[in-house]
């Protein structure tokens, strides 16, 4: 339908310009060749001109009013479905926009979240590092008292002990100098006693 359309607008066209010439050109006539109007053919007259006029528009619409209605009725569907098209595509975009600034806010919250887990999260280990390593020092400290006390004890022991060997050797010396035989039989004459 489209292609007919044009067709019929250039033939209507034709018949308005080949009419409208005849209607102008002056009759000639074959014997001088001079361009004298004929005398039985007066000019048309300005109303003829105004009617024929009206006549070729009055068929141009009622030929075209079909064609041009279905056109500008297709090109109205057109840009209806476009309009209404760009209104989906619209809506679609500002929907997906919300929804992706809702993820970008959704996705500060989360990472403000973790920031403050992670550092919870170190300040308890930091916790419980000091933690260790103050029990640590304090076991340390403990074993090093344990060990210093093992060998105070030890070095003590010696001490006696020499201590005690050196006041036997000494007192043995000085009883083998200072006890008679006579003082060495009451010695033993108590001690049987005693048992």
């Amino acid at each position: 339908m489209k292609k007919v359309f044009p067709i019929i607008f250039a033939l209507l066209l034709l018949c308005v310009c080949a009419s409208s010439s005849r209607a102008e050109e002056p009759v000639r006539s074959e014997s001088t060749g001079s361009s004298e109007e004929a005398p039985g053919n007066p000019p048309p007259s300005p109303i003829f001109k105004w009617v024929n006029l009206a006549v070729l528009l009055g068929g141009m619409i009622y030929l075209l009013k079909k064609p041009a209605a279905e056109f500008f009725d297709s090109r109205k569907n057109d840009i209806t479905d476009g309009l209404r098209k760009a209104e989906t595509a619209h809506a679609e975009s500002t929907r997906r926009m919300n929804e992706i600034e809702g993820r970008l806010q959704r996705l500060s919250s989360e990472i403000a979240a973790l920031q403050t887990q992670a550092d919870t999260e170190s300040a308890q280990e930091r916790e419980k590092i000091l933690q260790e390593a103050k029990h640590d020092m304090e076991r340390l400290v403990e074993q090093s008292h344990h060990e210093i006390e093992r060998i105070a004890r030890s070095i003590e022991r010696n001490i006696r002990e020499k201590i005690a060997d050196a006041v036997v050797d000494r007192a043995s010396r000085t009883l083998e100098t200072q006890i008679t035989e006579d003082d060495q039989k009451r010695v033993v004459v108590r001690f049987l006693d005693n048992a």
